[in-house]
């Protein structure tokens, strides 16, 4: 028997451990002192199969809970599971911090997520303190913190990690402008603290990390000019000390760093410098839009106020888009070309085409159509004479889909039909593997579906046709489907049915038929009971050695709004 007393501390220690958004302190007196919204889900759920070993057990139970506390306007959202499996309170942001403003000042406290560029602060949590002021065109930002603690479970980043030490930081952005025209510095310095795992280890013992220190100067900027050409731009550069404690001599190379960058952070043989960059230039017309991209990561680039970067990369993008008066046509597309291994230190370099087409034609009121392709094409050449074969890889994907349909309206009754075909190709151009990675796949499907609209009744119908070309051989798959569902009691009492039938072109291919029935009450507007019931039956042919079975789920459930 599970008892719900233990839990209430954690809600009250929930109201105090809890973040909220940024609030104008000029409106706390218009906010309402103290509201409670949320819901409260109860869920049993029933099983059987046979033919092969549950996947579950006969019975389960769920009690969620996801009620949202406000003070004053400060929301402080909380969540609880209990079932048999598991009994668990939990705060779905388990971190509490402050954003007060009034006018062009916020103040920041507690766990913030600040982002001053890409490269230097940029959405990284932080515990500490800090300040965001806009006067006029004065632009300013500061944050003092802990980005890490010391502890064997990094709970900033939802990582196990052996250890992890204690990490502090500061960040600060000086800028000039508005939204359509600013310039902004900002800076980044964190460091390790080399003290802080000294309690966790056994004495003797040998740390399995080691303790860094970064410093990151980075720009930004967005300048509107005109009233249809913007142009943005971020630049970073980062100096990395992966072992602050490091007595290896100092390479000639990074001696003229040190006597530069040395009064700011350690600097030796384990230093490192990167540079990032990106920039964009974009042209809107009323109809029409045009951006180029270029970005470049250089490889390992890192900062400590960032959790991950795609580095060691260079990429220029095209992207124009266009749509006629009343969106009655449109059209976006973009091509994108890609290369790794900037600095030819690794064996191969890969290179990559992105492209994709998007369509949409309103042709008149009833008539339409989407379309849509894509293109992805990567290969990878080696760049020692050691490496025999031309590509170590080479592939090419391409995907095509056409979506016509059609809606009328017309005497209490509305009509949809649509129809899709998607193609998709992936080959291989590497001659060694080319027979086995080559795949054709054809899919087709239609479905239409007829609502009645004065007796709220919609009536479902569909089918599939799949090929999988493979070098083994081709697999093809048909598929059916009908449903209907039905509000009666003013809209208080909604049934529905869903049915599939699939079946393979070959013995080794599975028959499944999915069937289900559903019904929910709504006796008021904060209550709802729900029924739900499935089944799914998979036959086997005699070519296969899988086992045919049949299984059904039933759910039973209650939901309060509040």
């Amino acid at each position: 028997m599970i008892k719900l007393r233990p839990v209430m501390p954690g809600v009250f220690l929930a109201l105090l451990c809890l973040p909220s958004k940024a609030q104008d302190i000029s409106r706390i007196g218009q906010e309402k002192p103290f509201a409670v919204s949320g819901y409260l889900d109860l869920k049993g759920i029933f099983y059987n199969v046979s033919g092969i070993e549950p996947r579950r057990k006969p019975f389960s139970y769920f009690i969620n809970g996801a009620p949202v506390f406000s003070f004053y306007g400060i929301t402080i959202p909380v969540s609880f599971t209990l079932s048999e499996q598991e009994r668990s309170f939990r705060q779905p942001f388990n971190q509490f911090g402050l954003s007060p403003y009034y006018k062009w000042l916020t103040v920041h406290l507690g766990y913030r997520n600040i982002q001053f560029s890409p490269y230097t602060l940029a959405g990284y949590t932080m515990l500490g303190a800090g300040v965001e002021m806009h006067p006029g065109l004065f632009r300013f930002g500061f944050m003092y913190g802990r980005l890490n603690r010391a502890t064997k479970l990094d709970t900033t980043l939802g990582v196990v990690q052996p250890y992890s030490f204690s990490r502090r930081g500061m960040a600060m952005k000086i800028g000039v402008g508005n939204e359509n025209h600013y310039v902004d510095f900002s800076f980044l310095k964190a460091k390790d603290d080399t003290n802080s795992l000294k309690s966790k280890i056994n004495p003797g013992d040998t740390l399995p990390v080691m303790a860094a220190a970064n410093f990151v100067a980075g720009v930004s900027t967005h300048l509107k000019m005109g009233s249809k050409i913007f142009f943005d731009a971020d630049a970073a550069y980062s100096i990395y000390t992966r072992n602050i404690q490091s007595q290896l001599a100092l390479p000639e190379d990074l001696e003229k760093l040190e006597r530069v960058a040395g009064s700011i952070m350690p600097i030796n043989a384990t230093s490192e410098k990167y540079m990032a960059y990106s920039a964009g230039l974009t042209f809107k017309d009323k109809y029409f839009s045009l951006k180029l991209g270029y970005k470049r990561v250089d490889p390992n680039f890192q900062s400590m106020g960032a959790y991950f970067f795609n580095n060691d990369l260079q990429n220029i993008t095209i992207a124009p888009s266009f749509y006629t008066k009343n969106n009655k046509f449109r059209f976006s597309g973009s091509i994108g070309f890609q290369k790794d291994n900037l600095q030819k230190q690794k064996v191969a370099t890969t290179k990559r085409v992105i492209g994709s087409a998007n369509m949409s034609w309103n042709i008149d009121q009833h008539w339409g159509i989407d379309a849509n392709y894509m293109n992805f094409s990567a290969n990878s050449t080696p760049e020692v004479v050691s490496v025999n074969n031309k590509y170590l890889l080479a592939h090419t994907t391409n995907n095509i889909s056409v979506n016509p349909r059609y809606i009328l309206t017309k005497n209490n009754l509305t009509h949809v039909a649509l129809l899709s075909y998607n193609y998709s190709v992936l080959s291989d151009a590497n001659q060694d593997t080319k027979a086995w990675n080559t795949v054709k796949t054809n899919v087709v499907f239609m479905n239409y579906n007829i609502t009645v609209l004065q007796s709220a009744l919609t009536l479902m119908a569909g089918a599939n046709y799949t090929t999988n070309e493979l070098s083994i051989g081709t697999t093809k798959y048909y598929g059916f489907s009908i449903g209907a569902s039905k509000n009666v009691a003013k809209n208080k009492i909604t049934l529905g049915t869903n049915n599939s039938y699939s079946l393979g072109s070959n013995d080794n291919s599975p028959n499944v038929l999915n069937a289900s029935v559903t019904a929910s009450y709504r006796p008021a507007a904060k209550h709802q009971f729900n029924l739900r019931w499935v089944m799914v039956k998979t036959t086997y042919g005699s070519a296969s050695t899988a086992p045919s079975f049949n299984e059904n789920t039933g759910e039973v459930g209650y939901t309060l709004s509040f």
